[in-house]
């Protein structure tokens, strides 16, 4: 079992900057938080949320190929508003403008082999630098 660490992504700027997601610990369902506290207000905190869901006892009549175990994972990147003053003169508060997110979920039937969950990670990983899932992702050009 892996330590808890901080996770360090690249973001694709001109110039790339490197973001620290510090772990902030698990929520009551299980799901780790890690975040990036590098915005001007703690609501525009990017996130990252991992979580992994084992399959509930063989009582349920299933057997392992059917059973799976589940990785789940997100990232979360709000986005503030751009905000004036009010009448007063004053600063309103942060808003999130939106939320981009991107999630992934990796699903292992308990009989999947080691081999096969590097093989999906990797195809995963390598999807994401195909010129088409590019051009699908950034410019949201669908196939034709």
């Amino acid at each position: 079992m892996p330590a808890v660490a901080t996770i360090a992504l690249a973001d694709a700027q001109a110039t790339p900057v490197t973001h620290n997601f510090l772990p902030l610990g698990p929520d009551l369902n299980g799901v780790w938080w890690f975040e990036d506290q590098s915005a001007s207000a703690t609501i525009g905190n990017g996130r990252i949320s991992v979580q992994l869901v084992r399959p509930s006892g063989a009582a349920s009549g299933q057997n392992s190929g059917q059973r799976m175990n589940r990785v789940k994972i997100g990232i979360h990147t709000p986005k503030l508003e751009t905000l004036g003053t009010n009448d007063a003169g004053l600063t309103p508060p942060a808003t999130v403008a939106y939320v981009a997110r991107a999630n992934t979920e990796f699903m292992f039937p308990e009989r999947a082999l080691l081999q096969d969950r590097k093989d999906l990670r990797k195809y995963a990983s390598n999807i994401l630098t195909d010129a088409n899932i590019i051009s699908l992702v950034e410019s949201l050009l669908n196939y034709y």
